[in-house]
């Protein structure tokens, strides 16, 4: 019969050396007694029994002493310790994963793939560890508190989105980290709204194909470190908005839908979110699929700003949506067509499935 080794996680406990067992192979060495060292450093000879035996750790006094008692330095004796108590501490981490935990990695089943993928997750581990893997990646001592980074209204979502907190914990741990060091050329003011919204849709109607390193150098002359982090099933979120101390902001978006006309206007609704002061200093916006006061007017910020409503209201009392109709409109309102299709589809005034061919899809890293 062949009997599996378990594999453990770690340091075996039985490779970790107290740094007591190096005083006692030295006085072995130097002929001298626990009692003539208790003598020579002022302790009694029980406390340096229980040093030697690993029952008592190495204090900063006594390491002074031994300088003195031995002749080797007191850095050494306190290094000697602070190695023992770190082995000590990874012998121990297994121990330290929760029962949750291993329900929440088996969750997070698409996030370590995503991590694995782009290289903060070795490929193959076994679960345990990978839970380990994990915390580090996400930077947090356990992923089961993942959970509680999650806002209430996020999980107050109607009842036909699927939330899972752990999935949506981890997706903003993703966002928050990529903000993370990250500086802009200049600060957020509101005053050149006007002039940044202008050149966004100079971005949209110039750029070719993906338009994301544009928009980033863009964003970052106006004070907001743009980027875009993939979308989790369980974490239905649009985006994430941040305050920075120095008055710079960061903003995250996803790709949901992948559609073009849902991404710019997505983006116009964040730049609102930040305008109607909906992200303060001391707390973050996610944008999720809730109705709210902020929802609404962050929504039409965005439908004001893409299109002009004057503009709007005659276009479609016109009543003419032709395609022909539809670029000349988007041409006069320096946006593409495709915004134009998405706003009148969403307001049932067109099908879905009309003009689906102008419709343009974005797949980003």
């Amino acid at each position: 019969m062949i009997i599996m080794a378990k594999k453990t996680i770690g340091i075996s406990r039985d490779l970790i050396i107290h740094p007591g067992e190096t005083i006692g192979d030295i006085l072995v060495d130097r002929g001298m007694s626990q009692a003539e060292l208790a003598a020579r450093t002022g302790v009694t000879p029980a406390y340096v029994s229980n040093v030697i035996a690993g029952k008592k750790d190495i204090s900063a006094k006594f390491a002074l002493a031994l300088e003195y008692a031995l002749g080797v330095s007191k850095s050494f004796w306190i290094n000697l310790q602070a190695n023992y108590d770190a082995e000590l501490v990874e012998a121990k981490v297994h121990e330290s994963i929760t029962d949750e935990e291993r329900v929440a990695r088996d969750r997070l089943k698409d996030i370590v793939k995503y991590l694995r993928e782009t290289g903060k997750m070795p490929q193959r581990e076994a679960v345990e560890e990978s839970i380990l893997s994990l915390r580090k990646a996400l930077q947090i001592s356990n992923v089961a508190n993942l959970k509680g980074m999650v806002p209430e209204g996020a999980l107050r979502m109607s009842a036909k989105t699927r939330v899972d907190p752990y999935v949506m914990g981890a997706w903003l741990r993703l966002c928050q980290m990529t903000g993370e060091g990250r500086e802009v050329k200049s600060r957020f003011d509101e005053k050149k709204v006007d002039e940044l919204v202008a050149e966004t849709k100079r971005v949209m109607c110039t750029t070719e194909g993906s338009p994301q390193t544009a928009l980033r150098e863009l964003y970052d002359r106006y004070g907001i470190y743009l980027s875009v982090v993939r979308n989790f099933k369980g974490a239905p979120v649009q985006g994430f908005v941040s305050k920075k101390p120095d008055g710079s902001y960061q903003m995250v978006l996803t790709l949901r839908g992948a559609f073009a006309d849902i991404f710019w206007f997505t983006l116009f609704h964040e730049l609102g979110h930040i305008v109607n002061g909906d992200v303060t200093k001391t707390a973050y916006f996610i944008d999720y699929d809730v109705t709210s006061d902020e929802e609404m007017g962050a929504n039409s910020f965005a439908a004001d700003k893409v299109i002009d409503p004057d503009d709007y209201k005659i276009f479609v009392e016109a009543a003419d949506y032709s395609l022909n109709a539809i670029r000349t409109f988007a041409m006069s309102q320096r946006i593409r067509p495709y915004m134009v299709i998405g706003r009148l589809q969403r307001e049932k005034r067109i099908d879905y499935d009309q003009y689906s061919s102008e419709k343009v899809r974005y797949t980003w890293a």
